[in-house]
């Protein structure tokens, strides 16, 4: 089916198309590519050399952090992951980087980091999409965040919070408590492990803290 699967980031939190990724690699007992792209155009908005230089010591300091991200969460779930920077027009990097590694999926997210110098990532998908010979698979990273206004919203963000992880939930022993715009939400799950859910009220971000079998 696939050995080869690329996740291009950009830095950004793209917790859902990292972890789609993960779970085609593991389906297929697949390689999983994290590329990170420093954007030339970013290079050239810089007007001295020791000015371009320092912007892409910066941008590659970003890809290895970003990479090494994925990198991480492959050996959480026992994938392979393989990180590389390139530099170079985005989507034209990431096509072909596909092309060179012989890469069977593209896993990409709709939307990611913007700013004056940066190059919004839904945009390079929808090049990507464009212009690819091989599959991209996207993810709508819009539909991942939402306001946590309520309990019942808490203990359902913290589930898919979970499910995205592996692991299936058997019990909410305590009602979820929010201190300022964070939920906290204690949840057990099935294979003996509980965790701690901290969610973001405004954004629905949330992340994992094991505290014990």
């Amino acid at each position: 089916m696939y050995d080869r699967i690329l996740v291009p980031t950009d830095g950004s939190e793209q917790h859902a198309v990292v972890t789609q990724a993960m779970n085609l690699a593991e389906l297929a007992d697949a390689t999983v590519h994290a590329l990170y792209v420093v954007d030339e155009r970013a290079l050239d908005y810089q007007p001295s050399e020791s000015g371009r230089e320092e912007t892409r010591d910066a941008r590659r300091e970003e890809g290895e952090a970003a990479t090494q991200h994925v990198a991480e969460a492959g050996e959480d779930r026992g994938v392979e992951v393989v990180t590389a920077i390139e530099e170079g027009t985005p989507a034209q990097a990431i096509v072909e980087y596909a092309d060179a590694e012989d890469v069977d999926v593209v896993v990409m997210g709709t939307h990611g980091r913007s700013g004056v110098d940066r190059y919004v990532l839904g945009s390079v998908t929808e090049q990507v999409v464009r212009t690819s010979e091989v599959p991209v698979l996207t993810v709508n990273l819009a539909r991942q965040r939402r306001a946590v206004r309520d309990d019942e919203t808490a203990v359902e963000r913290a589930k898919q919070v979970l499910a995205d992880e592996g692991h299936a939930v058997a019990d909410v022993p305590e009602d979820p408590y929010r201190e300022s715009n964070t939920w906290l939400v204690r949840v057990e799950t099935e294979d003996g492990e509980t965790f701690n859910v901290h969610i973001d009220a405004a954004s629905g971000e949330a992340r994992l803290a094991r505290i014990g079998k």
